[in-house]
């Protein structure tokens, strides 16, 4: 009998730690639910002020939000919860296109500026498994619609790329992951998952951005990009 209530209970602790589509919950995955939307459960761009600056850690990895002395420059990681995908200007920044998480509540849009590292720190290093990545409202609107800096609508030879690249105790790993936000009239306007396990064991990720709208001051559409459930594997639906 004592065998049989042993065997029972085993049985409900690992349903327990299934998720509802049966696979074992990973806890090392950065889903951000745990997260505190930034800033200050505010979602709008204004609402920034200049001592928000945070650490968010979410599963095996931490992110940084930096704010300039002005409170409205935002670089790194916000944590949001926007589901509508209005766009005015650009205080609708922190939505993504395809209307929320691509799990849960809660996804990061980060803001990719030149002179900002854009880095995201591991816990422990690992083999990350990959990503599911979009776009947000901002980029997007610049793309499909055209605006005053970065020029008329994609055409037929246009891009938009994430270059994601890795480190291991501080020595670059000698690959990257290329992720097309756009190319030409194709506009990526779903939650897209990225294979990043190329990248081997690592304990940073280094994001960067470029596209064929570049200046003289540098790349011309919103360096923006939204992710979700960093460390995670392809969902099969």
């Amino acid at each position: 009998m004592k065998k049989t209530i042993l065997f029972v209970a085993a049985l409900a602790m690992t349903f327990a730690a299934c998720t509802k589509e049966g696979e074992v919950e990973d806890k090392t995955v950065a889903t951000f639910e745990e997260a505190a939307i930034s800033p200050k459960e505010a979602n709008s761009y204004l609402a920034f002020t200049s001592d928000t600056t945070a650490f968010l850690k979410s599963g095996n990895f931490s992110v940084q939000q930096t704010v300039a002395y002005d409170g409205t420059y935002v670089t790194g990681a916000v944590v949001t919860n926007i589901t509508n995908t209005e766009f005015k200007d650009y205080t609708d920044a922190y939505k993504s296109i395809a209307g929320g998480a691509f799990a849960g509540k809660n996804y990061v849009v980060w803001y990719a500026d030149a002179w900002t590292p854009n880095v995201v720190k591991l816990t422990e290093a690992a083999v990350v498994k990959g990503a599911y990545i979009t776009n947000n409202v901002y980029a997007y609107n610049s793309m499909k619609n055209g605006d005053q800096i970065a020029g008329e609508p994609f055409k037929e030879g246009d891009w938009f790329l994430l270059t994601i690249g890795g480190a291991l105790e501080g020595k670059e790993v000698n690959t990257t992951v290329e992720f097309y936000l756009a190319q030409g009239t194709n506009i990526v306007t779903e939650w897209t998952y990225v294979d990043l396990s190329k990248l081997g064991k690592i304990d940073e990720l280094h994001f960067s951005m470029s596209g064929s709208r570049t200046g003289d001051y540098g790349l011309n559409t919103p360096s923006y990009f939204c992710i979700d459930n960093l460390g995670g594997k392809k969902v099969v639906k």
